[in-house]
C-alpha cells in the first residue's frame, strides 16, 4: 500500500507531459536551482556588467540642430511704371505641397554637393534631414552628427544653399525662419546604462532558467519501483522512507537501527516486509546474501546492519560481516553497543558478538599491502563456507561495485546479491555498469531496495520519518581506494 501511494504521488508531481516523451519533474527544478543558484547569479551578474560595459564602449554622442521654417510663394504683378514687382503671399495649398517637397529637396545630392563646397570637405560631417508638419505650411530642417560645432555649419549651410537648390524645382519661395538654431552643449542621446544592465539581467534569468531546464531534462535517476523494473529491468524488492530525527540533546539514540524507537514504526514496519520478501525469495541452500551499491551515499550499511537485526528476531543466527575493508562501517553504526570478542576464524578475521542486537559483527583485520590475501576468490570461499557450518543467515556489506573491484569479487562466491539505491540519486548509466560489473562474475542479482524514499513538497512519495547520512568522498591512496564517511542528520518532519 505504502509503496503503491509512493507511485501514485511521484506521478501526481510530474511536470507538464508523462506520455513517454519528456518528463519534467518540479523535484528536479528544485534541485537543479539548489545546485547552480550560484551558477545562475554569476551569470546574471556578467551579463549586467557585461551590457553596461558595452553602453560604456559603445556610447557614441549625437548632436542635433535644428530650425523651423514657414513657406511663402512668389506672386509677379507689373505695376503702371512698366516695371515687374515681387511680392510673397501665404497660399496654405500650395505651401503645403511646397513643404512636403522641400525634404527631398534637402535631402538630394545637389544641395549637399553644395554644402561640401561650401564648407570646404569631401563629405558632409552630420546627416541633413527634414520633416514637414502635416496640415500645415511649416518643415523642420535638422541636422545630426558626431562634433556640435561642424553639425551647425552643416545646417547654416543647408539654409543658405537651399533657396538657390530649390529653385530648380520648385521656384522661388521664401522661408520665414520661426525658430533659429543654437550649438547644442550636450548630446541628443544617453548611454542607457540602466536600460542596458536590466536588459543583461534579463538576458542572465533567461540562461540560468535554461540551465536549470536542461539539469531537470537531463537528469535520470530512479524515483520509483517501477523505474526499477524499466529502465535497469531489475525487481525491486523493497522500498525504504526517508528517516530523519527531531532535535534532541546529545543524549538521544540516533542509530538508524530498527531497535531504536526513534526511527519511527514505519521504518521498522518497512524492514520487517524487506525482510520477509528476502526469506520467500531464497532457498534454504541460499545462506549468504551480498548488500553492495553503485556508488557512496547510498545507505547499504543502514540496510544490510537493519535486515540482519530483523532476521535475528526470527530467532535466526546471524553474522554481519563487513566486507568494506577500507572503510569498516558497521561498528560506527552500532558504537553505542556493548560487543564481545567471540573467536577468530583466521588471523585476518575478528567475530564479535552484540548482545542487544542478538548479531555477531565479523570484522577483517588487514593492510592494505595485503588486502589480495583477504579479497580474493579462493579465501572468500573458504570463509563462506566455514561460516555457512555455524550461522542460518551471513549478510555480507560490502563497498561500492561501481568504485572498487571488492564487490565484484566477493559478489563471484555468494549465493545472492541485492544492490541498495539510494532515491533520486545515482544516475541510471552509473548503476547499470554497476549491474554489468556484477553480472560479469555471474551474480545472482536478486533485486534492489529503493532506498531513502523522501516526501514533502519536492519529495515522490509517503513520509515516515528517514535517516540520512553522508559519504566524504572517495579518494587514491599509495595502494588503493581510501574513503570514509560519517554520519549525519537531517531536521524533523514528523
Amino acid at each position: 500500500m505504502a509503496e503503491k501511494e509512493l507511485t501514485t504521488q511521484l506521478n501526481n508531481e510530474k511536470g507538464i507531459r508523462n506520455d513517454g516523451v519528456l518528463e519534467i519533474y518540479f523535484s528536479d527544478i528544485w534541485r537543479g536551482f539548489l545546485k547552480f543558484w550560484w551558477v545562475c547569479i554569476l551569470i546574471t551578474v556578467i551579463c549586467s556588467l557585461a551590457m553596461a560595459a558595452f553602453s560604456f564602449i559603445a556610447f557614441k554622442p549625437v548632436y542635433k540642430v535644428s530650425a523651423t521654417f514657414t513657406v511663402q510663394t512668389q506672386d509677379i504683378a507689373a505695376s503702371g511704371t512698366g516695371i515687374t514687382s515681387y511680392s510673397y503671399y501665404y497660399n496654405r495649398t500650395t505651401a503645403e505641397q511646397l513643404s512636403s517637397t522641400f525634404p527631398y529637396i534637402l535631402e538630394s545630392n545637389l544641395l549637399q554637393s553644395a554644402v561640401c563646397e561650401d564648407l570646404g570637405v569631401d563629405y558632409l560631417p552630420a546627416s541633413i534631414t527634414a520633416t514637414s508638419v502635416e496640415g500645415t505650411n511649416m518643415f523642420t530642417m535638422e541636422a545630426a552628427g558626431k562634433d556640435p560645432q561642424a553639425t551647425y555649419n552643416v545646417l547654416i549651410s543647408a539654409m543658405e544653399n537651399y533657396p538657390s537648390v530649390a529653385e530648380y524645382v520648385i521656384g522661388s519661395s521664401k522661408l520665414v525662419m520661426i525658430s533659429e538654431p543654437v550649438i547644442p552643449d550636450s548630446p541628443s542621446n544617453s548611454r542607457g546604462t540602466l536600460k542596458n544592465t536590466v536588459f543583461g539581467f534579463a538576458i542572465g534569468i533567461v540562461l540560468s532558467c535554461g540551465i536549470i531546464a536542461l539539469y531537470a531534462i537531463a537528469r535520470d535517476t530512479i524515483r520509483t519501483k517501477k523505474d526499477i523494473q524499466e529502465k535497469i529491468n531489475q525487481n525491486c524488492i523493497s522500498v525504504l522512507p526517508k528517516v530523519t530525527f527531531r532535535k534532541y540533546n546529545n543524549e538521544v539514540d540516533r542509530s538508524i537501527l530498527i531497535n531504536n524507537p526513534l526511527t519511527g514504526d514505519s521504518f521498522m514496519e518497512t524492514v520487517r516486509q524487506l525482510r520477509n520478501s528476502i526469506v520467500s525469495e531464497l532457498d534454504e541452500a541460499s545462506k549468504t546474501i551480498l548488500f553492495t551499491s553503485a556508488s557512496p551515499e547510498e545507505g547499504k550499511t543502514t540496510v544490510s546492519t537493519n535486515l540482519a537485526i530483523a532476521l535475528a528476531k526470527m530467532e535466526k543466527s546471524i553474522v554481519l560481516v563487513d566486507a568494506d575493508i577500507r572503510n569498516p562501517s558497521v561498528k560506527g553504526l552500532m558504537k553505542k553497543y556493548e560487543k564481545y570478542e567471540k573467536n577468530r576464524l583466521d588471523s585476518y578475521s575478528q567475530i564479535e558478538y552484540v548482545p542487544d542486537l542478538g548479531i555477531d559483527i565479523m570484522t577483517f583485520s588487514v593492510s592494505e599491502e595485503n588486502m589480495w590475501k583477504v579479497i580474493n576468490t579462493e579465501y572468500l570461499e573458504k570463509v563462506m563456507e566455514a561460516l555457512k557450518q555455524k550461522y542460518d543467515y551471513i549478510i555480507i556489506d560490502a563497498p561500492p561495485c561501481a568504485l572498487v573491484s571488492d564487490p565484484i569479487t566477493i559478489a563471484g562466491v555468494v549465493d545472492t546479491t541485492i544492490l541498495v539505491i539510494k532515491q533520486d540519486t545515482v544516475r541510471t548509466t552509473r548503476i547499470k555498469y554497476a549491474i554489468d560489473s556484477l553480472q560479469s562474475v555471474n551474480a545472482n542479482i536478486l533485486g534492489c531496495v529503493l532506498n531513502s524514499a523522501a516526501s514533502g513538497i519536492m519529495g515522490y512519495g509517503y513520509y515516515y520519518g528517514g535517516y540520512g547520512y553522508a559519504y566524504n568522498r572517495y579518494g587514491y591512496k599509495k595502494y588503493g581506494y581510501g574513503y570514509g564517511y560519517k554520519y549525519g542528520y537531517g531536521k524533523n518532519r514528523f
